[in-house]
């Protein structure tokens, strides 16, 4: 078998969301109630996710095995039925990787190997990256005899929470924490992911909210972020 090649810019891709995903996982907790599910239940025919009292609508992308660290996309799994509509919410991923390089979206299988964890399992890693493009808020994993599964919640009722200048520098900054480099780069995929303002110069960019709010966040020579300054609107009531 030949030898695949490795995850670099797969990897740049997740550092770069990082932000974007946490983010992504706290309003999901905000909407269910909590970080940690005690009772999950997924219907492929319907596209429902159940965490605890909650339904979700959700996209299958895939899952990982145990044994040999894989990856199986669900529409290439011959146990599924890709025309169910959890699978069908994922399909058009199919092509999405071709455009930027990331080869590991137009293989069927893949080994999971020197793809970069942030404590939640490669797999997630890679579902993180995916969900943005079909217009996920957050991403859920459970486990099943010999492997993981993973769903991408595209629930619009995630939405609703948006983007925020107040809770952002939270987010920004316990992803720099992880130490995966791109601090730019993940400043940069906010923005564009949620559809802010943004205006650059060579040492600063700035982000603006719908509610015109305003963060102007600093990076050193290497790109690294040095500040992160809050300019937050607020409505003064009129006399």
């Amino acid at each position: 078998m030949a030898e695949q090649p490795d995850h670099e810019i797969l990897n740049a891709w997740i550092a770069a969301h990082l932000a974007v995903t946490i983010e992504g996982q706290a309003h999901l907790a905000q909407l269910i109630g909590s970080d940690a599910p005690g009772r999950w239940e997924a219907s492929l025919s319907t596209g429902v996710l159940t965490l605890d009292q909650t339904d979700l609508e959700f996209a299958l992308l895939g899952s990982s095995s145990e044994e040999d660290n894989s990856w199986l996309w669900s529409w290439a799994n011959p146990g599924l039925d890709s025309s169910t509509v959890a699978i069908q919410r994922a399909l058009p991923l199919k092509g999405f990787g071709a455009e930027f390089g990331l080869w590991e979206f137009s293989q069927n299988s893949f080994d999971l190997t020197g793809l970069v964890d942030f404590g939640m399992t490669a797999g997630s890693s890679l579902t993180s990256v995916a969900a943005p493009q079909i217009g996920g808020g957050a991403i859920f994993s459970g486990s099943y005899p010999g492997g993981r599964f993973y769903v991408i919640v595209t629930d619009q009722r995630l939405a609703r929470f948006g983007p925020s200048a107040v809770s952002a520098p939270k987010y920004f900054t316990r992803a720099v924490s992880y130490g995966l480099g791109h601090h730019r780069e993940l400043v940069e995929t906010y923005a564009a992911i949620h559809q802010l303002q943004l205006k650059e110069t060579e040492d600063m960019v700035s982000l603006g909210f719908p509610d015109k709010s305003h963060l102007d966040v600093t990076f050193d020579e290497h790109e690294r972020m040095t500040k992160i300054h809050a300019n937050l609107h607020t409505t003064r009531p009129t006399a």
